[in-house]
């Protein structure tokens, strides 16, 4: 196993800049996700860290020690990708025997034969084994793939999207499956993912990343709880969170921030205070999840008032939009609610969860 770091690394296509002065540590044995839209540069930092492209500046390092002059072959790294990638014409069983049968490993049949066995018992696919890719399901095929990766006992293991081309019921079995594996993976792992829910569910650490930049490295806790900025609030989240744009006022000795129209008017948490006195301006955006706002009560709680503009069912839970002048606000509600269009409605905020941003950077001012 490795502890994977990459200090300072860039990687640029002509005038485009794919990656920009990413560093980041990877603990040996961490899961870490890597979060991002298409285009983010998430496939390219995989591809850095095998070794099948080279880095415009900075370095890899496993364990403390560079790899750039090591050939992908040579840096243990195994990799599924989103496509399966699998050799349509071989059995299951010889798709994942493939890697241990590459030149310079002296593995006799019966190792080979063990290590198959023991990595499709892992995933549950040993009664496929003499199955051909064609004759097994999207699921199966994604844990033949994932079984090709893992039979090398890699250093270090890159997962490229794995989940993305299975259907959501079968992405949520996988997801599951997945983190059952963690405990048996006992590798170094780089997950790369552009859906918010399997950086939560998967990660010991999740890394989002936007234009080639790192925008933010932390728990699932600190991405979702206390995003760095305006990006990663928005990445993480459905609905997504609500951005507001506001404006900082005094009323007596309490500080109040409030939409364009005044029709939102929030007491500013008292954490974020020095942050918002020390602003050269009076803007800020005002942040608010969605299941941080609920139809409001007695208890003291800070209100929003509005009307109605859709409410919509899902499952177990109902999507609220609330109009409240200029604006709009959506709550994570209890689906068992009668909210006809146009209705009046209150939402009580938890103030203690309220986000403010700085205005142009995007940057959140609990990081003041």
């Amino acid at each position: 196993m490795a502890r994977v770091t990459l200090a300072g690394v860039s990687k640029k296509y002509g005038k485009t800049q794919a990656l920009d002065n990413i560093s980041l540590d990877v603990k040996d044995r961490e899961f870490l996700v890597i979060l991002g839209p298409s285009g983010a540069g998430k496939t390219t930092l995989l591809n850095l860290v095998a070794g099948v492209i080279e880095p415009t500046a900075g370095e890899v390092f496993f364990d403390g020690e560079p790899v750039g002059h090591l050939e992908a072959n040579q840096r243990n790294v195994a990799m599924a990708f989103e496509s399966y990638a699998l050799y349509p014409n071989r059995t299951v069983y010889e798709n994942i025997a493939f890697p241990l049968q590459a030149p310079g490993r002296k593995l006799s049949a019966q190792e080979i034969d063990q290590k198959v066995k023991k990595v499709a018992e892992i995933l549950g696919i040993t009664h496929v084994l003499e199955h051909k890719p064609g004759e097994i399901s999207n699921g199966q095929k994604q844990r033949t793939s994932l079984g090709r990766a893992m039979v090398r006992n890699p250093r270090v293991l890159l997962l490229d999207e794995p989940l993305s081309h299975l259907d959501a019921k079968l992405r949520h079995h996988m997801r599951t499956e997945l983190k059952a594996l963690q405990s048996v993976l006992n590798t170094t792992t780089l997950y790369v993912t552009h859906d918010y829910l399997e950086a939560l569910a998967l990660a010991d650490r999740v890394a989002v990343i936007n234009h080639g930049k790192l925008e933010q490295l932390g728990t699932r806790d600190e991405v979702f709880g206390r995003p760095a900025n305006t990006f990663v609030a928005a990445a993480l989240g459905q609905p997504e969170i609500n951005l507001v744009a506001a404006t900082v006022k005094a009323e007596g000795t309490e500080l109040k921030v409030a939409s364009e129209d005044g029709l939102i008017s929030l007491p500013v948490p008292a954490q974020l205070k020095a942050a918002v006195r020390a602003l050269p301006t009076a803007s800020v955006t005002l942040g608010v999840r969605p299941i941080h706002a609920e139809l409001a009560t007695d208890d003291g709680r800070p209100q929003v008032h509005g009307h109605v503009y859709a409410f919509e069912r899902f499952g177990t839970k109902g999507i609220l939009t609330v109009t409240a002048g200029q604006n709009r606000l959506v709550a994570l509600l209890d689906k068992d609610q009668a909210l006809p269009v146009n209705a009046p409605v209150t939402l009580g905020l938890d103030a203690g969860e309220l986000m403010l941003f700085h205005p142009e950077t995007g940057r959140n001012l609990a990081y003041a």
